[in-house]
């Protein structure tokens, strides 16, 4: 079963190719009709260069300029465009240097040109500029770091991150305004491809107000964590404009979502029915806690077997979890954290769990997840490793790596959330 789930996972990662979804028919028809008015390109997060790379293929006759913003240690080449590194999933100064090359990218655009943006999932970091020019880089990285500890779900998140970065909150797009037309392409890694939360939208209006933004960190105390400078201009309502919902340059702009969760839950799907499984993939638990999450996919599991006796059943779902870390996290993220949890409570069953991120990489650890069964704490016993201690430090990827339940594909070059298969046996 373990085996079989590796190869789903893999063929889900087939499914979300950047590379073979940026040659859609959709794409580049901007471009095919007018072929050598000048591009400006600006590619951003964990996609970034093969998004870039495949829309370079299809235009071999127009004039490109830009920037590319991929993942740190991804520095290799891609002219005519320049690279730039960001960091994930924190900042770095890497993304503060990329941020502000973007932006004067963006307003050297002249009338005549036309601009891109490919947007994905780990572009909040990659690509980031704190509001007052005065916060280091040290202290945007306590901010992100408490915000994404906090325990708070995707978009209350990148409500903050809007309100107090320089370029997202289609703050990017304004500094290219001049531009004939501009075009968003985004791979999304947020439920439901809200656009401003992809990557906190630099791109696309931003649908809050600085109101919201001071709830959020009211209500997960995250005030502490704010620098300074930031703090006083909240208190001073002075921040700059975002782009509200209605601006002019919407009209000289478009947006396409290339790929999202939905694709890696259909895939997914698609693989278990083909193994002869009876699938349920119409649970969701995006941003819920781990632990809660857990309780309820394997409550719709036991629902599923009691429904099909005599069937290997399956419950198939797509999202992220949110978990509070302690203040001295180990390794690891949300998949691993989710998958140990499940491990203590499947004991003896059979029952088998992947959780894995399409990214190819969870939290702070170097897997993308991991695949576990009722022998799994059994089988860490023997080892004589703690598993409440394990989850109780956020520590999962060093136990299950020992175990050899890790999935460690390493980068893929998209990110479209995480994906989750419950299986029982009949």
């Amino acid at each position: 079963m373990k085996q079989q789930l590796r190869t789903l996972y893999a063929e889900v990662l087939t499914c979300v190719d950047p590379a073979r979804a940026m040659h859609g028919p959709n794409v580049c028809d901007l471009l095919r009709n007018d072929p050598t008015r000048p591009l400006l390109v600006l590619a951003f997060g964990k996609a970034a260069r093969t998004m870039a790379a495949a829309l370079l293929e299809q235009l071999p006759d127009t004039p490109v300029r830009g920037l590319v913003v991929p993942p740190e240690q991804d520095t290799a080449a891609l002219p005519p465009l320049e690279i730039i590194a960001g960091g994930h999933p924190l900042p770095t100064i890497g993304s503060l240097k990329a941020a502000h090359r973007a932006l004067e990218l963006a307003r050297s655009v002249g009338t005549d040109e036309r601009i891109y943006f490919l947007v994905s999932g780990g572009g909040s970091a990659m690509l980031e500029a704190s509001a007052d020019a005065n916060v280091g880089i040290d202290e945007l990285r306590k901010l992100n770091q408490a915000l994404v500890g906090s325990g708070a779900g995707i978009e209350p998140i990148n409500t903050v991150r809007r309100h107090l970065s320089a370029i997202k909150g289609g703050r990017l797009a304004l500094a290219g305004a001049a531009a004939h037309w501009q075009r968003t392409v985004m791979v999304s890694d947020v439920p439901f491809a809200v656009a401003a939360t992809i990557a906190s939208g630099p791109t696309v209006s931003d649908p809050t107000s600085l109101e919201d933004c001071r709830e959020v960190l009211d209500r997960y105390a995250l005030w502490p964590a704010v620098p300074m400078a930031l703090r006083t201009r909240i208190e001073q309502a002075n921040l700059p404009s975002p782009m509200p919902p209605g601006h002019e340059l919407e009209a000289r702009s478009d947006m396409l979502v290339l790929l999202s969760d939905r694709d890696a839950r259909s895939a997914a799907s698609k693989a278990a029915e083909g193994n002869g499984w009876i699938v349920d993939n119409q649970c969701d638990v995006d941003d819920w806690p781990y632990e809660q999450a857990a309780e309820h996919l394997l409550q719709r599991l036991e629902q599923l077997h009691q429904a099909n006796p005599g069937k290997r059943v399956a419950v198939v779902t797509t999202g992220e979890l949110s978990v509070a870390l302690p203040s001295s996290p180990g390794s690891g993220g949300r998949n691993v954290q989710f998958a140990l949890h499940c491990a203590t409570r499947i004991q003896g069953q059979a029952i088998t769990i992947l959780s894995c991120g399409t990214d190819g990489i969870d939290g702070n650890c170097p897997a993308a997840g991991a695949i576990v069964d009722g022998k799994t704490v059994a089988r860490a016993r023997d080892l004589g490793l703690d598993v409440d201690h394990h989850l109780a430090r956020c520590d999962a990827f060093p136990l299950l790596d020992a175990l050899g339940d890790c999935l460690k594909p390493g980068p893929t070059g998209t990110n479209v959330r995480d994906i989750r298969v419950l299986v029982r046996d009949a």
